[in-house]
């Protein structure tokens, strides 16, 4: 099967990408399906989010609604858990380790886990962990989270020079991944939570607010999302992708 990629870039806005040269994403856009506009949830927080980007539940029904996670009181089986439940090889590479509870023990085939979110090189070295796993044919479902930019934004603001600099610079690791795939499978790149001033968490628009692009041999056809698009959304788009059912629990829609 060829392999499908889930990239998360942390905090970043779609009105970004307005503001940067980001040639990787533009050619993703125009090969694709895309919205700048997709909707996060409430609260506007990274793990909150990303359980919500693998569970397809608002943070109110899988229980995490802080960046400590709590197991879920009626659990909801995430992404990996059906992909692995119909034999498919997962794996994830990221550099925020909180991250790894967003998956059940024993529903993740391969992990890299480097811990340095505070810097450009951590987000190319998880870039290229992903690079080598997909170059190897082993993987059937890919996470890669990029967390440097959410970093950029706390530091020296969001739309900042300094944090648009981090999108940029996402922006080439997002091109060296999706180079790996060489015209097979298909990549989601979205980003959890967007921000403003130093700070995220409410609900402005430029919180909420994230791009959502979706490329890959699949696609029958190029153009913007249309409708209502949410992280609800991101888990029956991929499930899709991968042609599997998704949990009647899930809330959200595929993008296809």
């Amino acid at each position: 099967m060829p392999p499908i990629v889930l990239c998360v870039v942390d905090g970043l806005r779609g009105d970004a990408l307005d503001l940067v040269e980001t040639p990787a994403l533009d050619r993703l856009m125009a090969q694709g399906r895309a919205t700048l506009a997709a909707r996060s949830v409430m609260p506007s927080v990274t793990l909150p989010c990303h359980m919500t980007i693998f569970h397809s539940v608002e943070p109110g029904r899988h229980g995490v609604v802080t960046n400590t996670w709590t197991p879920q009181v009626r659990p909801v089986r995430g992404l990996f858990e059906v992909a692995q439940g119909a034999g498919l090889r997962t794996a994830a590479y990221y550099n925020w380790e909180e991250l790894r509870d967003l998956w059940r023990p024993g529903a993740l085939e391969t992990g890299y886990f480097w811990r340095d979110n505070k810097s450009p090189a951590g987000d190319a070295r998880v870039a290229q962990a992903a690079v080598e796993g997909l170059q190897g044919g082993e993987v059937d479902l890919a996470f890669v989270y990029l967390g440097y930019v959410d970093e950029a934004g706390h530091r020296y603001g969001w739309l900042s020079p300094g944090y648009l600099q981090a999108v940029a610079h996402a922006d080439a690791c997002i091109g060296r991944v999706w180079a790996a795939l060489d015209g097979r499978g298909a990549m989601l790149v979205t980003s959890d939570h967007g921000g403003h001033d130093r700070s995220h968490g409410t609900d402005a628009d430029a919180d909420l607010l994230v791009p959502l692009i979706l490329a890959g041999e699949t696609l029958s056809e190029a153009g913007p999302l249309e409708g209502a698009v949410s992280l609800l959304d991101v888990a029956p788009t991929l499930a899709a992708l991968l042609g599997l059912a998704a949990p009647d629990e899930w809330e959200g829609r595929a993008l296809l």
